[in-house]
């Protein structure tokens, strides 16, 4: 195992880097001799800065629920033909990790299911937690907090995918309105500029950047995948004073579904009242609802952890 020194926010900080010895790949996890979770993404090459990032939103979103787990990211070097042997290599190798409850991965991006069902099986959680409704809760949780009720709000959804679709599902089952933005798909950018209440945002790590904030005309930024917002957004969104939801909270349901116990429905009516909770105390601060969960998740992680974090969980 490695320990990778990285930049954030101007502050230097070791990041542990664990290379596989069976594959080309990698594991991050972002607090040393702790329990981790997080995904597990295959392609040509998977940035491990972009890992680190995963990695530390993940944290965040365990200590804002006050769970004693740290967060993690791996990715497996690997296209084409050469993909499920690599799989198979990672999920032998990492195996006993997760079988004694140290590592939890899903897969992601580029991991066929299937193969990855060994550790999947593996990890001692609730099955009812980690799943696409489990985590369109969440979402539609937050977006219900934001705007105070979803029953004639608008909504416009950045990217697309299976969560955001169940979000939405669930939304206009609520009573908000789709609107659609006209030439979004040559243009993805003509998304900020939306008129609606709010915006589902998470295609990729930064997909608004402070150039797509100038054009905001939301009330809130609601999260569906992990670090959205780059910091320099934010700090234009927070001067005009567009809500950004923290993603570690509005997008973190299938990572705390998983220690929650219950059938589905429960686990994910846990999910929304967990999540309106800690936007809600979040909301408190004077600093705002992002920076807010922030400091709770940091104080929280304290009672535990001798480990200081540097850099939230905002795109560079």
């Amino acid at each position: 195992r490695k320990r990778r020194r990285r930049l954030f926010h101007d502050r230097m900080i070791d990041v542990p880097v664990r290379k596989l010895s069976t594959t080309d790949a990698f594991v991050v996890t972002d607090l040393p001799d702790a329990p981790a979770t997080g995904i597990v993404r295959a392609a040509r090459k998977i940035l491990e800065a972009g890992a680190e990032d995963l990695a530390r939103s993940a944290t965040y979103t365990f200590a804002a629920f006050e769970l004693q787990r740290s967060g993690a990211s791996a990715g497996i070097n690997a296209e084409g033909d050469a993909v499920a042997a690599a799989v198979a290599a990672f999920v032998d190798e990492l195996g006993p990790e997760v079988t004694g409850g140290a590592l939890h991965l899903d897969a992601a991006k580029g991991i066929n299911q299937d193969a990855f069902a060994p550790l999947a099986a593996a990890a001692d959680r609730n099955p009812a937690g980690g799943t696409v409704s489990a985590a369109a809760a969440g979402i539609v949780a937050a977006t219900a907090w934001a705007l105070g009720g979803l029953e004639g709000k608008t909504v416009a959804v950045e990217g697309s995918g299976e969560v955001p679709e169940a979000a939405l599902t669930q939304m206009l089952e609520a009573g908000a309105t789709l609107v659609e933005v006209p030439g979004v798909d040559a243009k993805p950018w003509m998304i900020w500029g939306a008129p609606v209440d709010a915006i589902l945002a998470g295609s990729k790590a930064g997909t608004l950047t402070h150039q797509g904030a100038d054009f905001v005309k939301a009330t809130a930024i609601v999260p569906w995948g992990p670090i959205p917002v780059t910091t320099k957004a934010f700090a234009t969104l927070r001067r005009r004073d567009v809500v950004v939801v923290p993603d570690f909270v509005s997008a973190g349901g299938a990572l705390l579904g998983g220690y929650l116990e219950g059938d589905a429905d429960s686990v994910r009516s846990q999910i929304s009242a967990r999540v309106t909770d800690v936007l809600s105390a979040g909301a408190a601060n004077d600093d705002g609802v992002l920076l807010g969960c922030c400091y709770a998740a940091e104080a929280f992680l304290a009672t535990w952890t001798d480990t200081r974090l540097f850099g939230r969980p905002l795109a560079s």
